[in-house]
């Protein structure tokens, strides 16, 4: 039986601050759709949401750019069974 798994997930780049060594870098953050629709019913813009993430690492957000849509489908058996090969600490070939 084939088992797939949609998810519809939003690309921000970021840049951002490390707080502990002033150091400014790119990076991207990915967030599931579910994830924005509950910083939503939280009140929190996505903005605000992401702000709150990277603070928590201790890093201070300078910019974030316009997001990339993405549906991925992940195959659930393939997924468990890379997972339970890198598990027994095996390398895994993608």
């Amino acid at each position: 039986m084939k088992t797939e798994l949609t998810i519809q997930t939003r690309r921000f780049p970021v840049v951002i601050r490390d707080e502990r060594t002033g150091e400014e870098m790119e990076d991207h953050i990915v967030l599931e759709l579910n994830q924005i629709k509950a910083a939503d019913a939280m009140g929190l813009d996505i903005e605000e949401a992401i702000y709150r993430q990277y603070n928590r690492m201790g890093y201070w957000v300078l910019e974030i750019g316009k997001a990339q849509r993405h549906t991925i489908t992940l195959n659930l058996e393939e997924v468990h069974r890379l997972h339970s090969v890198a598990m027994m600490g095996k390398q895994v070939e993608v």
